[in-house]
């Protein structure tokens, strides 16, 4: 069992968006072929599969932000499992969100999701008092850029 984690991709990055899955489980992978996409605040990068094998489960869905060493997904030969791999994620997750605290305190933070935008995109929205998250629900793009605030501010 080969688990299929979000590698650090560069020295600022905290999580990323799946994208798209370009295989499906149960389909066959080899090694250094694309089976993701993976999208940050700058680039979009190509998830790679580590080795031979076949796709036995993804854990993390497409349009999911994950963070760094998040365990995607799980290959190998058929009928293997890593039953460790959900509780790991959930580990992953509540640090990455913040919650996990010492001893038996857990700290729940209504952390609002950052809304991905460009630099400019960021500028422009600001310069002119606009929500990006509004920008971004109303012209339904992933990632706001400078057009998208304009189709905003002309709608």
């Amino acid at each position: 069992m080969t688990r299929i984690t979000i590698p650090q991709l560069d020295a600022n990055l905290v999580d990323v968006t799946i994208t798209a899955w370009k295989k499906s489980p149960g389909e066959q992978l080899k090694k250094g072929e694309t089976i993701a996409e993976l999208t940050t605040d700058k680039a979009v990068y190509e998830l790679e599969a580590p080795e031979d094998g076949q796709l036995i489960q993804i854990l993390a869905p497409e349009k999911s932000v994950v963070p760094t060493g998040y365990i995607a997904a799980l290959s190998g030969a058929a009928g293997e499992d890593d039953p460790e791999a959900e509780t790991e994620n959930s580990m992953i997750m509540a640090n990455y969100r913040g919650e996990a605290g010492g001893g038996d305190t857990v700290k729940t933070s209504e952390r609002k999701e950052r809304v991905r935008a460009t630099p400019k995109a960021r500028r422009l929205a600001r310069k002119n008092g606009l929500d990006l998250e509004e920008i971004q629900q109303k012209t339904g793009v992933e990632v706001v850029d400078e057009d998208a605030v304009r189709q905003f501010m002309q709608a």
